[in-house]
Order: structure tokens, then C-alpha cells, then sequence
């Protein structure tokens, strides 16, 4: 079984290791001189899980997850942010269990390149907290799926659903809460173009008002402009549930409501 002054004798010199020290058991850390974003160390863990060397595992104990819980960051309730997640533990050779990156070794030899790699993926995907960006610089869609990812109910984008007539019509997202809610973005920055767009959402509801369909209903409003026309919104009260987007706490229970 390899011990820390092996791991010491391996990691000697290299200079992306900065110190091994055995912290409980046969685990032995190792801090790397990968940073975080806030200047925090990564650290690595050797976890030994048998007596032959093949059993090695690299592993950060589920501190990545953590540090990214700390800035609210979940990165399973965002596709964007899972398929991000999902191409740097392919680029790295990593594996994701449970709230653990890991690395399994095939023989001591490959010790120091796999530190290197699990670092490196520690660090990207810590860099997920700077997909949680400014509203000045993030589009509407963006900003409500900002919402669903907060409230931490499970949802996909731009989903086709069979309404009226056997036509596909495609919500802007889907969520699954108590109840599924399908829902609609209606944003425009001049009177016409938000005329056009209600309209055309109107279309999609009535489309899917049918005995078949038990979503929830429900059209987020971008309220920074005062640009919709009176009976717009009214015909779109009269099916779904019209909220603003600035109105987060009504949104988040609609969303989470039986």
C-alpha cells in the first residue's frame, strides 16, 4: 500500500505541489498550487481502496462542489452549466461521484499526471460561478432560467409538446415541480414588436389548451419597458398565469405550487 513518504518522493520538486500530508487513516492530501477563483487551494486526496496500487483514487472529497455551493452555483439544475461540467471531466478524464471529482490510477506511475489533471479540473469547474453573470449582460430567456435554477427545480429548454390538431408547439422552457409548468418569454423593446410577440404566444397557449395537456401555464413578462398593449395581456391572462419577471417570489411559487 503506498504511504505518504512514497507520495512525498513522487511529488518532490514538482512545482504545481506544494506540501503532502497524511490528515486521518491511510487518506493522505495533497495541496496542489491550482487555485480556486477566490485564491483558495485546491487540495487533493489520495484514497487507497484496497492493497495494490490499482486502487488508487485521486479524489478532491467533494470540495469543488462545495466551494461552488457557496456562491450558488448547482450545476445539475442548469443544462447549459451540466454539459459544461460534462466536457471538462471528458477533457481531464475525471469522473463526477456523487458530489466528488476523482481520478482512478492505474499504478503509482501515473501519480503526478493525474494531481495535474484533476487540478486542472477543480479549477474549471469551479470557473462555473462566472456563468452566474450580470442581468446587463445576459438575455431575457437567460435571466429566467437564472430563476429556475435558484428555485432548484429541474427543467429543459425549448421543449415540443403536441398541442391542438396534433401540432408541435415549443415552450421556452419546461419545468417539474409539484405540477409541470410550461412556459412562455415575452420581451420587446418597442410597442410593435411586443404586439408580434404576444400574439404569437397567444397562438402557442391556445394551441395547448386542451383536455390532453395538465401543465401548468404560466408567460414571464420582461417588465423594463412599459410596451405591451392592455388587451395583449389580457388575452394572455385568460390562459396562463402572466407574472413579471421583477415579481421573482410570485414566480417561484407558481412554480413550486401543487
Amino acid at each position: 500500500m503506498i504511504d505518504v513518504v512514497e507520495i512525498i518522493a513522487r511529488t518532490s520538486g514538482h512545482a504545481l505541489i506544494q506540501s503532502v500530508d497524511q490528515i486521518r487513516g491511510s487518506t493522505i492530501r495533497i495541496e496542489t498550487a491550482f487555485l480556486y477563483p477566490d485564491g483558495a487551494s485546491v487540495d487533493i486526496f489520495v484514497v487507497t481502496e484496497g492493497e495494490r496500487s490499482p486502487d488508487l483514487i485521486l479524489s478532491d472529497l467533494g470540495q469543488t462542489m462545495s466551494w461552488l455551493l457557496d456562491v450558488q452555483v448547482k450545476p445539475w439544475l442548469s443544462r447549459k452549466r451540466q454539459g459544461f461540467l460534462d466536457d471538462v471531466l471528458k477533457l481531464y478524464g475525471v469522473l463526477q461521484q456523487g458530489g466528488a471529482l476523482v481520478r482512478p490510477l492505474v499504478g503509482i506511475d501515473h501519480l503526478v499526471p493525474g494531481i495535474v489533471s484533476l487540478g486542472q479540473a477543480c479549477v474549471s469547474t469551479a470557473d462555473l460561478m462566472f456563468t452566474k453573470r450580470s442581468a446587463m449582460v445576459t438575455s431575457f430567456a437567460e435571466q429566467v432560467e437564472e430563476v429556475l435554477s435558484d428555485v432548484e427545480v429541474p427543467y429543459a429548454a425549448n421543449v415540443e409538446l403536441e398541442g391542438r390538431f396534433g401540432r408541435v408547439v415549443r415552450v421556452d422552457f419546461l419545468a417539474q415541480g409539484p405540477r409541470d409548468s410550461a412556459m412562455l418569454t415575452l420581451s420587446s423593446g418597442t410597442p410593435s414588436q411586443a404586439h408580434v410577440a404576444a400574439t404569437e404566444i397567444f397562438r402557442r397557449w391556445y394551441d395547448l389548451d386542451t383536455p390532453a395537456r395538465n401543465e401548468q401555464r404560466i408567460t414571464v413578462l420582461d417588465d423594463r419597458a412599459d410596451v405591451y398593449r392592455d388587451d395583449d395581456l389580457r388575452r394572455l391572462r385568460e390562459l396562463s398565469d402572466l407574472v413579471a419577471l421583477s415579481d421573482r417570489q410570485t414566480l417561484r411559487d407558481l412554480l413550486l405550487a401543487a
